[in-house]
């Protein structure tokens, strides 16, 4: 499938938390990754174009097996829609290091190359 966004997306599954407004970290899932943002799966609701504060575990890029980096970053929400149990939270990049944002186009330069070759 050809991916025609801006920021194509790859499909992961590593895990993740979202600090709420009330200062409650609640876990989530980060079910795909883009250069701008991300799309996460929560239980919990979160308010559209509110700024959150979201930790996901990157896995190691040279060591699979190893500790996962913690990637703490602020997201702001662009949709949040309840599908079963869970809400799909797609959010863009408010505040992500340049360290981190070097990680994420690593991981996305491999799935490419992946891709290519399937």
């Amino acid at each position: 499938m050809i991916e025609l966004r801006k920021s194509p997306r790859t499909n992961v599954t590593w895990r993740a938390a979202i600090k709420l407004d009330a200062g409650n970290i609640v876990p989530a899932k980060v079910v795909n990754v883009s250069a701008t943002g991300i799309l996460l799966q929560c239980a919990h609701r979160v308010i559209v174009n509110n700024e959150y504060q979201v930790m996901m575990e990157v896995p190691r890029i040279d060591q699979p097996s190893g500790v996962p980096y913690q990637v703490r970053c602020k997201v702001v929400v662009l949709h949040a829609i309840l599908s079963g149990d869970f809400f799909r939270i797609g959010v863009k990049f408010s505040e992500l290091s340049d360290l981190h944002r070097n990680l994420i186009a690593a991981w996305l330069s491999i799935a490419t190359k992946i891709d290519q070759l399937e």
